[in-house]
């Protein structure tokens, strides 16, 4: 089998959270390009539904999910509404979906603590626990848990959003050990300073970027070519990493 035919994803189904527009999207969009059947979840049902239909008019099949990531009798429809909808078992899980509030340490609320807590490492646990058994029983799947740089080194203001993505990179190591010897991979991406919607505020008001090494923020689509080969045949000895995509940020 040829290199890039193992980045075919022919035949499996694909869940991406927080896919209507950015990192998500561009995922969803390579995954579909690469032959998976792909369910789009956002929390504004008609962007996500946009979007598949733009994938479906270009002849992949793919679905639309709403639901609110911080709240969790949401969540619980998503993986059953996709194997409705798209005839099977999920084979790709990517917990993308989040929510990134800053504010001065000791001014975060319970509530709003609790809130990041739930969206950024409850629901992607849960959705994990969901998926690995029907993962383990065809001996192949893929998680791929969308992290960020917070969690690797946090920034002023973002104490409990970079404490929750750390977790989420250690969750992903766990797993990894877990449920390698079932064909299950489990792999974290810890993008930097993207050009997305979170960011516009900073990447709109900042004049250069000199003090990243590769000069230029972020695109979806540089975080769409690794989640590639991580969910495909071609990363299947690739597991328990954490990547940092962040054009060099990390090692400054």
């Amino acid at each position: 089998m040829s290199v890039f035919h193992k980045l075919r994803l022919d035949g499996r189904v694909a869940l991406v959270t927080g896919a209507g527009r950015g990192i998500g999207l561009a995922i969803a969009q390579a995954f579909a390009e690469a032959g998976a059947k792909v369910a789009i979840q956002d929390v504004d049902l008609g962007v996500a539904e946009a979007e598949a239909k733009k994938l479906v008019d270009g002849g992949a099949t793919a679905i639309a999910i709403g639901g609110d990531a911080t709240q969790l009798d949401q969540v619980d429809r998503w993986l059953p509404d996709t194997r409705e909808k798209l005839g099977g078992n999920v084979d790709i899980l990517v917990n993308n979906a989040s929510i990134q509030t800053q504010m001065k340490f000791v001014e975060w609320p319970l509530d709003k603590f609790e809130e990041t807590i739930r969206a950024n490492f409850t629901v992607p646990f849960r959705l994990c626990q969901q998926v690995i058994p029907s993962m383990k029983e065809k001996r192949w799947g893929r998680i791929l848990n969308i992290g960020s740089i917070q969690g690797i080194k946090g920034s002023l203001g973002m104490g409990p959003y970079a404490g929750m993505k750390a977790a989420l990179h250690n969750l992903t190591q766990a797993m990894a050990r877990s449920f390698g010897e079932h064909g299950v991979t489990a792999n974290a991406l810890a993008p930097g300073v993207f050009d997305t919607l979170r960011n516009q505020t900073f990447t709109s008001q900042t004049q250069n970027f000199d003090w990243l090494p590769i000069r230029r923020v972020g695109q979806p689509a540089d975080c769409a070519a690794i989640a590639l080969l991580l969910c495909s045949d071609a990363g299947s000895y690739i597991t328990g990493d954490v990547i940092s995509v962040d054009g060099g940020m990390s090692i400054k």
